[in-house]
């Protein structure tokens, strides 16, 4: 799934900077996720973002978007009003369940394009009946039997796409971008937070 990303265009004498769509071809190296870059306020994104805007609802800014084809949800969250996670949703309908897993090979294929090999890549079968069988994969995720979580990292995001169904016949296939920094300073808020509590 390569994305539009929005790229920073360079800057020239009494130019003022603004942000662009980059062909799709390109990924840039200031650009975290879709061409922003991690701890931007809300407001930049919302006079940026050149997708259709839903709604705000707390700290997430919603939109709507074709990606490649496919229309896609893309939820941006702040903490203190800055970005730290985004997640993109494939809204696709699928009249053949094992076409969503083909979906999330090519996602894949992407994402290795991008940050590499995987760092981890889970398979949790919740019952192995299709497990010997890949053409049922697909049918295994829509029937709940099945979850994939595959993992990226690089020195500034963290990348999980997940295919999976919390209750049979309701899969969703998602990619969430996230600020690595933040996230690690969030996890040692919430340890610092629990020891606090038992002292």
């Amino acid at each position: 799934m390569m994305f539009l990303l929005v790229a920073f265009v360079p800057l020239q004498a009494g130019a003022v900077e603004k942000l662009t769509y980059a062909d799709d071809s390109e990924i840039l190296d200031e650009a975290h996720v879709r061409g922003f870059i991690w701890g931007l306020p809300s407001a930049i994104i919302k006079e940026e973002e050149k997708s259709i805007f839903v709604e705000k609802d707390g700290d997430t800014l919603f939109y709507v978007d074709q990606i490649r084809g496919i229309r896609s949800s893309i939820n941006y969250e702040f903490d203190n009003d800055k970005l730290f996670r985004v997640r993109i949703f494939s809204e696709k309908k699928y009249t053949v369940p094992q076409n969503r897993f083909e979906d999330l090979v090519k996602i894949k294929r992407d994402l290795v394009k991008r940050f590499g090999e995987p760092l981890t890549e889970n398979f949790e079968w919740k019952d192995e009946q299709s497990k010997k069988y890949p053409k049922e994969w697909g049918w295994a995720v829509y029937r709940g039997q099945l979850i994939v979580t595959i993992q990226w990292k690089d020195a500034e995001t963290d990348v999980t796409l997940y295919l999976g169904a919390n209750e049979p016949a309701n899969p969703v296939l998602f990619v969430t971008y996230e600020d690595a920094k933040a996230k690690k300073q969030r996890i040692q808020q919430k340890n610092d937070k629990a020891l606090n509590v038992l002292r």
